[in-house]
């Protein structure tokens, strides 16, 4: 009876992770440059599947037959490119092709990002609001003012054409050792120059989150999460019935 019981929880835990995952890219539809992420489900519904009779009643042995325990999926990101639309802004700043932006965290971290909306601090720094300064061939990138121009390959230059420094665009070596962190950005990857992007200024780069794909799994995963809790009613009716016969 405790194996059913260890299956049921674990569709509930994966669906709930997926219907949260779900929702975390929905939030983010509109965040420039983000990543939507995948939960790879595990063989939790064939389980419940197999245990359904010609009438979709749920049917759990009480001897707790069959997997006692469905894996809880992990997660996967999709790396696939937004599309990139323009914006007029002189700050916004788009990678077509291959890396991600350095952003240098205010904690020192370095942070990796397709989220171009740029702007100056006070300092005249040109930054990512909220998250820390946009990192060049040199480090911090000191523009002192939004009226820049930027080149197809990251160079940056004032009114004047000087020169103010050069985007840091870096490649991960290894895509899958990337760890998300808040809001599309990433660390990790042992990051190398990007040798294959094009920038492109006054534009910026959307989400590639779906969102009829998004909307149709949402559904999916809230009808699985309700045969949970079905099926977790069955299971919970057997054990007491079971009990009621051995105190016969």
């Amino acid at each position: 009876m405790f194996s059913g019981y260890y299956t049921i929880a674990s569709g509930l835990i994966t669906n709930q992770r997926t219907i949260e995952t779900i929702g975390n890219n929905v939030d983010n539809s509109l965040t420039p440059g983000f990543r939507s992420e995948r939960i790879v489900k595990s063989a939790f519904q064939k389980e419940l599947q197999s245990r359904l009779d010609s009438n979709g009643t749920a049917i759990l042995s009480a001897s707790g037959k069959g997997a006692p325990l469905a894996v809880v999926g992990d997660s996967v990101t999709q790396f696939e490119p937004g599309a990139i639309k323009p914006t007029g802004r002189e700050l916004d700043i788009a990678i077509n092709g291959d890396g991600f932006f350095v952003v240098k965290g205010k904690d020192g971290q370095s942070y990796l990002t397709r989220n171009g909306a740029f702007d100056v601090d006070d300092q005249g720094y040109l930054e990512l609001t909220g998250y820390g300064r946009v990192q060049g061939a040199t480090g911090d990138i000191k523009v002192g003012t939004s009226a820049i121009d930027v080149t197809q390959d990251g160079v940056i230059r004032d009114e004047q054409g000087n020169q103010l420094g050069t985007l840091s665009i870096v490649q991960p070596a290894d895509m899958n050792t990337l760890q998300r962190a808040s809001n599309g950005m990433f660390t990790g990857g042992g990051n190398t120059p990007s040798a294959g992007f094009e920038i492109i200024q006054g534009s910026l780069e959307g989400s590639n989150v779906d969102m009829n794909y998004e909307i149709t799994n949402l559904i999916a995963a809230q009808r699985d999460l309700q045969s949970c809790a079905s099926a977790l009613k069955i299971v919970d009716a057997l054990d007491r019935k079971s009990a009621q016969i051995a105190s016969v």
